[in-house]
């Protein structure tokens, strides 16, 4: 029996099941993490030997007592598993897998807009790995509540404000397939601490199902900015946040990352290259003052945030505070986020002429959809300022000092 007989009667059983999957030409399969999320992991032959005894029972030709060929039940041994995981059969018969989400999906098929629910979705080759069906909402009730999630920010612009409401929408669209390209990263910036920069992007993580996967500062160097982005895209969950950065940002990993297609090649501790879809993740950044290059300024979408006077007390919910009510209700902000897409959908996906932003696709859809649908500003109104200033070295230093002057009570002097 050849390897190649034996991999498409083995993987022509397990396909069907949507167990395994391949991605980025590895085999693949989901387990679930300390945060009871599930994530993805490369299978190993070792983890594979018992995993196929799963779909199949495995046998060998043996010499029998007698001279004659008999089949025996056997274990099936690594460099055999190996040679299975390695073979065409497995790429061809198993569904491949771009990402994870855990919120149902809604997607154009043949024209008309549905719901994808748990499970492997077949038009997006995305795998839902949870979340409640979400209701429909009427239009107006779901832009203001939209809007409300954002109410008590303090944002530095009206420009800052449409950003923000951009970032909300934009892992629907781009999950359902309405956004080709890639998008930006959901860049947050404050001038103090407390000011609810990463509170914002958690609230956007809570209303598609998700939590963040927090990657800090770490000393020493890029080289472990990089190896931390590396073990989060091959765990596969979508949303990835580099939280309360000091100092210079700087990683060409990730700056290549932001714009790549195809495949991405991430190099994890013991397991070497592996190489992983780029789409469908969302990355994030917070800091008190951005220094970064101009490459991913370019690759981002600057929101800025000023901290509430004191004294000022955000708003409590029955739940507890916002993050906890959109966990409550939050099948209920996806299907708002849904009533949006519908109505942009239905009006015929028109875009706007916005050119002021590298990612030209993003920038026109979600500029139309803020300003026609959720009634905002320009989404780009400022934000060749903010990325001129988060990469000029001379302006990240002069705001330093303006900050500082204003914390003395020095101004106007």
């Amino acid at each position: 029996v050849t390897i190649s007989q034996c991999a498409a009667d083995l993987f022509g059983l397990i396909g069907p099941t949507k167990r395994l999957f391949v991605r980025g030409g590895a085999v693949v399969n989901a387990f679930t993490r300390d945060d009871g999320l599930l994530a993805l992991e490369v299978l190993r032959p070792t983890a594979a030997r018992s995993l196929f005894e799963k779909f199949a029972r495995l046998w060998a030709w043996r010499v029998g007592a007698k001279g004659e060929l008999v089949l025996k039940q056997v274990n099936c041994p690594q460099e055999m598993a190996d040679a299975l995981l390695e073979s065409e059969e497995a790429s061809r018969l198993l569904p491949r897998v771009q990402g994870l989400i855990n919120c149902p999906v809604i997607r154009e098929v043949d024209g008309q807009l549905t719901v994808a629910g748990r499970g492997y979705d077949e038009s997006t080759r995305l795998y839902i790995t949870g979340g409640k069906k979400p209701p429909v909402v009427a239009l107006d009730k779901a832009v203001e509540a939209l809007l409300d999630l954002l109410g008590e920010f303090d944002f530095q612009s009206d420009g800052d404000k449409a950003r923000a409401v951009a970032s909300l929408i934009t892992p629907a669209l781009k999950a359902g397939g309405f956004l080709k390209g890639r998008v930006p990263a959901d860049v947050a910036e404050a001038d103090q601490s407390q000011s609810g920069k990463t509170y914002r992007q958690k609230v956007i993580a809570a209303l598609y199902n998700e939590r963040l996967s927090l990657e800090t500062c770490r000393e020493g160097g890029v080289g472990s900015i990089d190896e931390s982005l590396s073990q989060a895209l091959v765990a596969g969950r979508p949303f990835i946040q580099f939280d309360n950065f000091r100092g210079r940002f700087e990683s060409a990993h990730l700056e290549a990352f932001l714009t790549a297609e195809g495949s991405f090649p991430c190099r994890v501790p013991h397991r070497g290259e592996v190489t992983v879809p780029p789409e469908n993740y969302f990355v994030f950044l917070t800091s008190n003052g951005v220094d970064t290059t101009r490459d991913f300024a370019n690759r981002s979408n600057i929101i800025r945030i000023k901290k509430k006077p004191a004294g000022f007390v955000f708003t409590k919910f029955p739940e507890g505070d916002l993050l906890d009510r959109v966990r409550a209700w939050q099948a209920y902000y996806l299907g708002c986020v849904f009533a949006v897409i519908r109505e942009w959908h239905g009006r015929g996906k028109p875009v706007t002429e916005e050119t002021r932003h590298d990612f030209r696709e993003w920038v026109q859809i979600v500029d139309w959809i803020a300003q026609s649908i959720l009634g905002t500003g320009p989404v780009m109104d400022g934000h060749q300022q903010a990325q001129e200033r988060v990469s000029n070295p001379a302006l990240v230093w002069l705001r330093k000092v303006v900050l500082a002057v204003n914390d003395a009570g020095d101004l106007n002097r």
